[in-house]
């Protein structure tokens, strides 16, 4: 005798059947009913995998492929936060737009909008200089957009430490943070979680372009070079010192990028200051961060907190910015 089968696909056969006796009929409302049972049946034997895979004692890293015993919270390999399970199939957002939610592409995309926008408003500097001046709005539009220069930081306009992160002076500027972004992003998004990565962007931003106030206070400051050295110096301290031999193997690739820190220190016109800040932070941040995140308890309370004051802080920044726009414009070309 068949076993029974389960209850979403009676309730499934009883609409289907609900609808016939309504008058649907057809070749193809009889290949659709069969598609959508197959799709059904399908996430129903994933799922009841999964669960049977969740009583044995050991189970697989999704990221380094190893097996650990099933009550770790994080690989002992490789330091990922395994309580992230990976769904068989994702919501319908996700299956709309499969990176959605991520982060990384967020930054990414802000990066790029207030670029256009810069030059939207402000247009092309003329006689930016060569390669990397291409396509550059000019240092008014830096510096009314937020861009961070320490006389302003210095007379109240704090939020500059926030909006710098976002800006970029050329074309090159912009892709080459945005690959370093893409590489670096999810690396630390996958491993501490969507939050702890949003925290640690922000926090190493605004250490990068603190430092750069204090120890280059005559250059206007742009860029999102500071988080993404701040997520470098994470990535590398956190996996040389807090990981296990994958991440000890991860830093070792990494420090391919410090190598080309230090041969920019001879090209002109790059913060290096801001660059040691934000790595600096990070590598602070490796020590007293753990992997992944809480889903709940105080822990997660607080990390919640956190995060709304981070967002808060972001949006009252640029709002700032926005109501300081006008007097600033009024300052630099005297009208």
């Amino acid at each position: 005798m068949d076993p029974k089968p389960p209850l979403i696909l009676r309730a499934f056969d009883a609409a289907a059947a609900a609808l016939e006796s309504l008058g649907v009929q057809g070749a193809r409302w009889q290949w659709r009913k069969q598609v959508w049972r197959h799709r059904l049946e399908e996430r129903i034997t994933t799922e009841q995998n999964v669960e049977r895979a969740e009583q044995v004692s050991l189970r697989m890293c999704h990221d380094c492929r190893a097996l650990i015993p099933r009550n770790l919270k994080v690989c002992s390999e490789c330091g990922v936060d395994l309580r992230r399970r990976m769904s068989s199939g994702g919501g319908f957002l996700e299956l709309l737009f499969p990176s959605m939610g991520s982060v990384t592409v967020a930054l990414i995309t802000a990066n790029c909008a207030l670029y256009l926008l810069m030059l939207a408003t402000w247009g092309i500097q003329e006689q930016a200089g060569g390669f990397f001046g291409m396509l550059s709005p000019p240092g008014e539009a830096l510096f009314v957009f937020g861009g961070k220069w320490t006389p302003a930081v210095a007379g109240g306009e704090v939020w500059r430490l926030v909006t710098a992160n976002f800006l970029h002076g050329g074309l090159i500027h912009l892709v080459f943070n945005c690959y370093a972004l893409a590489n670096l992003g999810p690396l630390v998004e996958n491993s501490f979680g969507r939050r702890k990565f949003f925290l640690i962007y922000l926090a190493t931003g605004v250490s990068a372009f603190a430092a750069s106030a204090l120890f280059s206070p005559r250059t206007l400051s742009i860029g999102s070079s500071g988080s993404i050295f701040g997520l470098l110096g994470l990535a590398i301290v956190f996996g040389k010192f807090r990981s296990g031999p994958l991440g000890q193997e991860i830093a070792r690739q990494l420090m391919r990028w410090v190598f080309l820190g230090l041969i920019l220190i001879m090209v002109p016109g790059i913060d290096h200051a801001a660059h040691i800040g934000g790595f600096a932070a990070g590598a602070g941040l490796a020590m007293l961060l753990d992997p992944g995140e809480p889903r709940q308890g105080p822990r997660d309370q607080v990390l919640r907190l956190l995060t709304l004051i981070a967002v808060a802080a972001v949006t009252l920044s640029f709002g700032a910015m926005l109501l300081s726009y006008r007097g600033n414009v009024a300052a630099i070309t005297g009208g």
